[in-house]
C-alpha cells in the first residue's frame, strides 16, 4: 500500500517559518541581541522571544535583530505579533536584506498591513475587497475545474509566467511549492545564490534547501504577482497552496469537479458567519490559521487532536508521536505502507482507527497511515476522510461548512 503525501511539502507552520529563516544574517554584538539570535539558532524559540522582546523595545534596534525576533514569534505560533514585527522591519529598514525578506514574509499573511484571510482592503483589487499586489486580477467570483488524477489528486490547470503547468489544489500547503525540476519544465531561470529556507515535511532525506522566487500565477481568471517556494527537487507535482487563494471563500464540489471562489464585498454579507448561504449549524466547524494552513480539531477515539485540513493528501496521516499522545498502540498486524514527500520516500504502517470525527463526518474502522519521516507538526486530514462531502471554506469567518451530496 502506498499513499500520496505530496501536500505535506508545506502543510504546517514549520515550513513557513523555515521558509523565512535566513542563516546568513550576522549576529549582533550587543549581548542581549546576540543571546537571542543564538537561542533562535539552537531552536529555543520561546526563550529567544523572551530575550529579544526586551531588546526590540528600543526604537533604533537594528534590522537583523528585529528580523530574528519576528522569526522567533513566528516559530512559537504568535502570528499576529510576528506579522507586526515583520512589518516593522519592512517599514523601518526597507532597503536592508532583513527588510526585503520581512516584506516577503508578509505575503504569507496577505499584503503588508493585513492579516491572512482577513478580507481587509488591499492594493490592486478593482473593488478593494481583498488583499493583493498592484497588477493582480482578483475578480469577485470565479469558477475553475479540476481533474482527478490516478490518486484522486485535484489537478488544476495553472499558468506560471504565462506558461502552462498542472498543479495539485492543496488546502494543506501554506505556499505555492515547486522544485527546480518544475521550473525547468516551465522554461524559467533557476534561482541563484545561497538557499533562503529549509523545508521540512515527509521523507527520509531531511530538511530541503529552497529559494523564494517571484512569479505571476494565474488560475482561471484569478491572477497574482507573488512569490513561490522552489526547492532543489520536488518529487511530486507542484502544489497550488493557500498563498494564492487565502483571501477567498471557496466551495469544493466533487460532484462537478469544480471550485467556486467568492470574495467578500466591502460591507456585504458573503461569509457563512454574516448571514451567507449556510448559516451556523452542526455542519459548520471553526478553523484556526497556522501560517496559511487550516487547523481544525478532530476527535480520535474520543480524544481531541489538532490537525491540518489537507485536500492535497490522499490519505489521513499521523506521526508515531501522535499515536503516543492519543494513547493508541500500533496493532501487531498493522499493514506496511509508504509515502513520498518533499524529502523523498518514507515508510510506515496503516491500520483502522476505532472512530474519528470532524464536524458532521463520523468514520468508524477508518484506516489511517502512520509514517516515520513525518515532520509536518500536525496530523493531516486528507481526502480519504473527507470522502464525497462538499465543503465551503470561508477564510473571512474562519469556518468550514460541510454539505452531504
Amino acid at each position: 500500500m502506498q499513499i500520496s503525501t505530496s501536500t505535506i511539502k508545506y502543510s504546517a507552520v514549520a515550513m513557513l517559518c523555515s521558509l523565512l529563516m535566513v542563516t546568513s544574517l550576522p549576529s549582533q554584538s550587543a549581548t542581549g541581541a546576540a543571546q537571542g539570535v543564538a537561542l533562535y539558532k539552537q531552536g529555543k524559540y520561546a526563550d529567544a522571544v523572551k530575550v529579544l522582546d526586551g531588546v526590540c523595545q528600543n526604537p533604533t534596534t537594528d534590522p537583523n535583530t528585529l528580523y530574528y525576533y519576528a522569526l522567533s514569534l513566528h516559530q512559537t505560533g504568535n502570528f499576529d505579533k510576528a506579522r507586526r514585527a515583520y512589518m516593522r522591519v519592512a517599514q523601518q529598514y526597507p532597503s536592508s536584506a532583513a527588510g526585503r525578506m520581512a516584506s516577503q514574509a508578509l505575503t504569507a499573511f496577505g499584503s503588508p498591513g493585513h492579516s491572512s484571510g482577513s478580507g481587509s482592503t488591499g492594493g490592486g483589487a478593482s473593488s478593494g475587497e481583498s488583499s493583493g499586489s498592484p497588477g493582480d486580477n482578483l475578480p469577485e467570483s470565479a469558477k475553475i475545474y479540476f481533474k482527478p488524477d490516478a490518486q484522486s489528486q485535484m489537478m488544476v490547470d495553472v499558468y506560471v509566467n504565462n506558461r502552462p503547468i498542472k498543479m495539485v489544489f492543496d488546502t494543506g500547503a501554506d505556499d505555492c511549492a515547486f522544485g527546480k525540476n518544475h521550473l525547468q519544465e516551465l522554461g524559467m531561470a533557476m534561482p541563484t545564490g545561497k538557499p533562503q529556507f529549509k523545508a521540512k515535511g515527509v521523507g527520509d532525506g531531511g530538511a530541503q534547501n529552497g529559494w523564494i522566487v517571484p512569479a505571476t500565477v494565474r488560475v482561471g481568471n484569478i491572477e497574482r504577482k507573488m512569490t513561490i517556494g522552489v526547492q532543489e527537487h520536488l518529487p511530486t507535482e507542484p502544489l497550488l497552496g493557500q498563498s494564492f487563494y487565502h483571501d477567498y471563500m471557496y466551495t469544493i464540489d466533487k460532484g462537478s469537479n469544480s471550485i467556486t471562489f467568492t470574495r467578500k464585498r466591502r460591507g456585504g454579507a458573503t461569509s457563512i458567519a454574516s448571514g451567507g448561504a449556510h448559516g451556523l449549524d452542526r455542519n459548520t466547524i471553526p478553523f484556526e490559521k497556522l501560517g496559511n494552513s487550516l487547523s481544525v480539531v478532530a476527535t480520535v477515539n474520543g480524544k481531541p487532536i489538532r490537525c491540518i485540513f489537507d485536500t492535497g493528501a490522499t490519505g489521513t496521516v499521523f506521526a508515531f508521536g501522535d499515536m503516543k499522545s492519543l494513547g493508541i498502540n500500533i496493532p501487531a498486524d498493522a499493514e506496511e505502507t509508504s509515502g513520498t514527500g518533499i524529502a523523498g520516500p518514507t515508510k510506515g504502517v496503516a491500520f483502522p482507527l476505532q472512530r474519528m470525527t470532524l464536524g458532521p463526518i463520523d468514520r468508524s474502522d477508518f484506516h489511517i497511515s502512520v509514517l516515520e519521516g513525518f515532520e509536518a507538526g500536525h496530523p493531516l486530514i486528507g481526502r480519504s476522510f473527507l470522502g464525497d462531502w462538499q465543503y465551503t471554506i470561508d477564510n473571512d469567518a474562519r469556518l468550514i461548512h460541510f454539505l452531504r451530496r
